[in-house]
């Protein structure tokens, strides 16, 4: 962990991040519109790919983008999962309403299109059902982690099937992707973020380390269409495992 260097990235996000703003205001156009185009999600994607350069991350992405609107489900192990898929690909993201009220993070979230849902609430689930079929049915790709809690990085747990209604009812296709923080060890020990880690602490020791490897597997799309999302949910776990055990 070198503190010079952690300091000196630290100092250049920040930078970035009102960059971040500056974007959000000048090129992303309403807060609560939500409806973006090809061209701004090419924005946020460079965007958040200089986010994981300025951090240190060294990303390596295997297989091709699925190009019609997709339901992209990965295994979760870090806060960095996020900015790695949405570098990659053109997706919203669900998130805890909270995280709109969060200064400048919260402000980049919502201009970046991300769905707000009350989590932890009785109807959590149908609101984010809801608002996932309204994204995918009007030409959008949406991303979530169905493990619902993340991961030492050495496993895949089970996928939640609920959030796979959307994408049935929708047509839509299943993009499984899988996340590797490659290491002599097997997994980079300083990325997982368990245990009730302090993001700040956590993202300053990211950011002191000399480089932090990353890789992005695009497996292979399953079709929605008269499938049960119990069953979507088991292939879309089983396709993310093979690449996270046979990697690992």
């Amino acid at each position: 962990m070198n503190i010079i260097r952690g300091t000196f990235r630290l100092f250049r996000l920040l930078i970035h991040l009102l960059k971040g703003v500056h974007i959000c205001y000048t090129a992303l156009g309403d807060v609560e519109k939500f409806d973006l185009n090809e061209k701004q999600h090419r924005i946020i994607q460079d965007w958040l790919y200089q986010v994981a350069k300025i951090i240190g991350i060294d990303l390596t992405v295997h297989g091709t983008p699925q190009k019609s609107p997709a339901f992209v489900v990965g295994n979760h192990v870090s806060w960095l999962d996020i900015v790695i898929v949405a570098s990659v690909l053109p997706v919203s993201f669900l998130s805890k309403v909270e995280v709109r009220k969060w200064p400048v993070v919260g402000l980049l979230a919502a201009k970046s299109g991300t769905l707000f849902i009350h989590r932890g609430s009785k109807t959590g689930a149908m609101e984010a059902i809801h608002l996932m079929r309204e994204r995918l049915g009007s030409g959008h790709s949406v991303a979530s982690f169905p493990e619902a809690k993340t991961t030492d990085g050495t496993c895949v747990h089970a996928f939640h099937p609920r959030l796979f209604a959307a994408a049935i009812e929708t047509k839509s296709v299943i993009q499984p992707v899988a996340l590797r923080y490659p290491h002599a060890d097997g997994v980079n020990p300083i990325v997982p973020f368990v245990n009730n880690r302090n993001l700040v602490k956590h993202a300053f020791r990211i950011m002191s380390a000399k480089r932090t490897p990353a890789e992005l597997t695009l497996c292979e799309p399953i079709s929605s269409e008269d499938q049960p999302r119990k069953q979507l949910a088991q292939l879309a776990r089983n396709s993310v495992a093979k690449v996270v055990d046979e990697s690992g």
